[in-house]
């Protein structure tokens, strides 16, 4: 595996364990993240951070949060990757969730490690049929 492939798995594990100080553990502080929830923009890893527990659901045990078809393209200090996301889980009161994100990284090189700068989550909007 190689490293940016470990470093965003080791994000979505940290997000399916709820592990929200480990989350942006790979984050550049500064990073500009567009989310699937409002808000749509994030202009940093604490605005980012803070915004966590107003939308992260509570879940009987560890939430799915898979990522699936990783695609990279890397370079010596840059590189980008696409995926789609599987996450789901049980809630409390046991209703079961599920949904498939698309995602889209950038990473950047920094004393010797990779850190995510951007990061894009998204999923079609369904529109009405006549």
């Amino acid at each position: 595996m190689s490293e940016v492939a470990k470093v965003i798995e080791s994000w979505a594990q940290a997000t399916r364990e709820n592990r929200g100080e480990d989350i942006l553990a790979n984050h550049s502080p500064d990073l500009v993240i567009f989310d699937v929830l409002s808000p749509m923009k994030y202009e940093s890893a604490q605005e980012y951070r803070a915004s966590w527990d107003e939308w992260q659901p509570e879940t009987a045990g560890e939430s799915q949060f898979d990522i699936e078809n990783l695609e990279i393209t890397e370079g010596d200090d840059v590189a980008f990757a696409h995926s789609f996301i599987r996450c789901g889980g049980t809630l409390p009161n046991g209703d079961t969730f599920e949904d498939l994100v698309r995602a889209t990284f950038c990473l950047r090189k920094v004393h010797g490690a990779w850190k995510i700068i951007h990061q894009h989550i998204s999923r079609p909007i369904e529109m009405g049929q006549d």
